[in-house]
């Protein structure tokens, strides 16, 4: 009876151990996974937001025009160059239709820059003349709402460039950035759970729904208006990290002077 009683309690041990580990597993396998919507609110993602390019955008590599090489007098003392904050095929979505552009500016002689739009047939919506004497860090380029500037229209492509202009002489030495964006609309489940998310959860669904402007726009906006939140600051360097920029997310976030 004893040796009965004994194994019995031996087989309810090892169940015990079987189960315990059972439920490990399943808790490990939901680590870094997106949480399920509850009660309807958005879904959040723990270690930070990561950017899912749609495969269509990826498919549109490489870039119909590469990047000149820095060269000439203003040449950046510092090993990071010029940088659009964008995926590496320069290919961005946005559901703005005035939206903002993010450029990584190295210290360098030069003084000024400018940034063009142009539409599908290469003509020129927008320009804007930036000053940049003695500034570095990252930057943004606001296509403005009040300029009598047409507002970006669904479902269609434009080119953007953004230039530092070395020598306004000799612009054969001008440092550039060249990218398309486009304009899409959301869905409405996207649009409810939007409605409903703070700005970090804002970031997560735009850049896990492959809008990439906008995850950008809303993060910086909470990064400018909260400077020393270490999460904001942790969301930003996993942002940038996922398109191959985060040697760039330890750069500040730096407002160019008002244009006229």
């Amino acid at each position: 009876m004893k040796t009965i009683t004994k194994f019995l309690i031996n087989l309810i041990s090892v169940g015990s151990i079987v189960l315990i580990a059972t439920l490990n597993i399943s808790q490990f396998a939901v680590v870094g996974q997106p949480t399920p919507e509850v009660d309807g609110k958005p879904p959040t993602v723990p270690g930070g937001p990561r950017f899912i390019q749609p495969t269509e955008d990826i498919d549109n590599w490489p870039p119909t025009q590469p990047r000149r090489p820095v060269r000439g007098g203003c040449a950046s003392i510092s090993q990071l160059g010029l940088t659009a904050l964008m995926p590496k095929n320069k290919i961005g979505r946005t559901v703005s239709d005035y939206p903002t552009f993010f450029f990584y500016l190295p210290q360098t002689e030069a003084q000024s820059a400018e940034f063009i739009l142009q539409d599908q047939s290469g003509n020129q919506i927008y320009k804007q003349d930036v000053t940049i004497t003695n500034l570095s860090g990252v930057i943004g380029v606001s296509i403005p709402a009040n300029k009598n500037v047409p507002p970006l229209e669904l479902g269609k492509s434009y080119r953007w460039n953004f230039t530092v202009i070395c020598d306004s002489q000799d612009r054969s030495a001008d440092q550039i950035e060249i990218g398309t964006v486009r304009r899409v609309e959301l869905s409405e489940d996207i649009r409810r759970q939007l409605d409903q998310a703070d700005p970090r959860q804002k970031t997560v669904i735009y850049a896990e729904n492959g809008i990439w402007q906008d995850a950008l726009s809303t993060l910086a906006a909470a990064r400018r208006d909260q400077p020393n939140d270490t999460t904001f600051k942790a969301d930003w360097e996993s942002l940038l990290d996922s398109v191959k920029l985060g040697e760039i997310a330890q750069e500040p976030i730096v407002q160019i002077p008002p244009q006229p």
